[in-house]
């Protein structure tokens, strides 16, 4: 069976292509390799997608889960599944350091975005979700004594959703941080290679980038949370101290959620 038959509900809602160059063709092609690590390597383990919306927009906050963020794309092939109103997800992200024009038009036509907050906007007006990691390099690089401990998120990631009065829906993510597990990141390289970070793995000294950034197949949990409740105003000064105070509760949401995980997981082996 193709992917059309498979997908047909799908389809119907993702056939049209965003102004960033959102492809369903591509996406159909990646779907097996998506499906593989979210269905055998990783195991996900989600819950929660029926607080997305079934119409309309709304930006999905997640802690980060390495230099790519995985965790958006496992929630993407998630939605893009779910038996009742699949929707497509665009991950907004930064992109500049991506030099080879084929991997960014690549990452363009499977729903990557180049952040800001007029291409965020944009989704918003025509309806989509958008997918936001507000910890940035400095979480994809966190060394791994200090996994699940998140870094400060950067408020205006939010703050688009805010001035379109956009709901906002927390996500966390258990087991990525340890499918890649980080020792340090090599600043020096990542300069000279024009990238965000160069994570050094456990794998480094034996594997050849990027070999050495093989994940583990360790399950992951994923939770999408239930949509915060902020204060909607067009004062734009209250809405930027809303959008700081606003970070900071997506971010205790988000670490008292994998706190939660991380109890249970330890109970489980007692």
């Amino acid at each position: 069976m193709g992917f059309s038959e498979s997908h047909k509900s799908f389809v119907r809602t993702a056939r049209k292509r965003t102004p960033f160059g959102s492809n369903l063709k591509t996406m159909a092609q990646v779907e097996p390799l998506t499906s593989f690590l979210f269905n055998k390597w990783w195991k996900v383990d989600m819950l929660g997608l029926e607080r997305i919306p079934d119409e309309g927009p709304a930006l999905i906050v997640g802690n980060t889960s390495g230099i790519l963020p995985w965790a958006g794309i496992m929630l993407a092939h998630a939605l893009m599944n779910r038996k009742a109103f699949p929707r497509r997800i665009n991950i907004a992200c930064e992109m500049g350091w991506i030099e080879d024009e084929r991997i960014h038009q690549l990452a363009r036509e499977l729903g990557f975005v180049p952040w800001s907050a007029d291409n965020v906007k944009t989704l918003f007006a025509q309806g989509e979700i958008v997918a936001v990691f507000p910890e940035g390099v400095q979480g994809a690089v966190k060394p791994f004594s200090e996994r699940y401990r998140l870094r400060d998120f950067d408020w205006t990631r939010v703050l688009p959703a805010l001035e379109d009065k956009v709901p906002i829906i927390p996500m966390a993510t258990l087991g990525a941080e340890e499918s890649f597990p980080i020792v340090g990141n090599f600043e020096e390289l990542a300069r000279a290679l024009n990238l965000p970070a160069f994570p050094i793995t456990p794998f480094m000294p034996l594997l050849p980038f990027p070999f050495n950034m093989v994940s583990l197949p360790i399950k992951w949990k994923m939770r999408v949370l239930k949509a915060i409740d902020y204060k909607k105003t067009d004062d734009r000064n209250e809405r930027y101290e809303t959008a700081q105070t606003l970070a900071k509760e997506i971010e205790g949401e988000i670490q008292a959620e994998l706190n939660r995980l991380l109890r249970t997981r330890i109970k489980a082996f007692l």
